[in-house]
């Protein structure tokens, strides 16, 4: 799977802007877009997602160009999960993973089976039945992932999911998220926390005021300089063997 952004433009209010985006991942892996609150980091997935339509430039997807594709074929190449999605009905976790093959046209039993393996894999085979309003935040944020992998999309979007989670699950989730990037998959998900970034992504994309700053291995991204501009804060990062973290600093009125 390969994502190519070529100028890529997005008008609108001063927040939701991109600027000549130009990108180009060419292999499985997870990628981190991470930037300051209104830097453009959803409208990014969006633009990605197909769900915004740009103002100037190109979103290549699989070789495909996504102003191609109608929404059948976006299904079958790409899933997106929205920040702190919601449902729009009680329903079962069952239910839920259910809406997720919608346009995916699967036997009675071909359903069944990726309906049993995606509820194993995420950990949800004993609330399968269980109503989304009876579940943690962890619990319901496993049941809307498993509906985006479902589908078992080339591409998978993800816009903060690790959001509103304790840190278990935010480790689990991200773990997961890391297992599928090994299975082949590409996964570009917007981040806050920069350890676990640093931590569990393959490459990170710093956006900066609706303009790409940087992009590459975490290690090249998150500098010094790089954090001064793009956050206003200074850093000190100890590595241990799990990985690595940092402790922010306020810049020096000198910085």
């Amino acid at each position: 799977m390969s994502l190519k952004l070529t100028d890529v433009s997005l008008s609108g209010i001063a927040r939701d802007r991109l600027h000549e985006i130009n990108l180009a991942l060419t292999k499985p892996g997870l990628v981190g877009v991470i930037g300051a609150n209104g830097a453009g980091k959803s409208s990014l997935l969006k633009v990605i997602a197909g769900l915004e339509k740009v103002a100037h430039g190109e979103v290549v997807v699989g070789g495909k160009r996504l102003s191609d594709l109608n929404s059948k074929q976006r299904a079958a190449l790409l899933s997106y999960l929205p920040q702190n999605e919601q449902a729009q009905w009680d329903i079962t976790v069952t239910e839920l993973l259910a809406i997720g093959l919608l346009q995916h046209s699967l036997g009675k039993q071909q359903r069944a089976q990726r309906l049993q393996k995606w509820l194993n894999y995420c950990d949800l085979t004993g609330l399968a039945e269980r109503r989304l309003s009876t579940l943690s935040g962890g619990e319901r944020q496993r049941a809307f992932l498993a509906r985006a992998l479902i589908s078992e999309p080339q591409l998978l979007l993800c816009d903060e999911p690790t959001a509103a989670l304790d840190i278990q699950h935010q480790l689990q989730t991200l773990k997961l998220l890391k297992e599928q990037s090994r299975a082949g998959r590409l996964v570009v998900c917007s981040l806050h926390d920069l350890s676990l970034a640093a931590r569990y992504c393959d490459r990170l994309i710093l956006i900066e005021e609706g303009k790409l700053l940087a992009t590459g291995a975490p290690a090249s991204v998150l500098t010094d300089t790089n954090l001064a501009r793009a956050f206003s804060v200074s850093a000190e990062w100890f590595c241990h063997s799990s990985g690595v973290a940092w402790i922010p600093q306020p810049l020096s009125e000198g910085d």
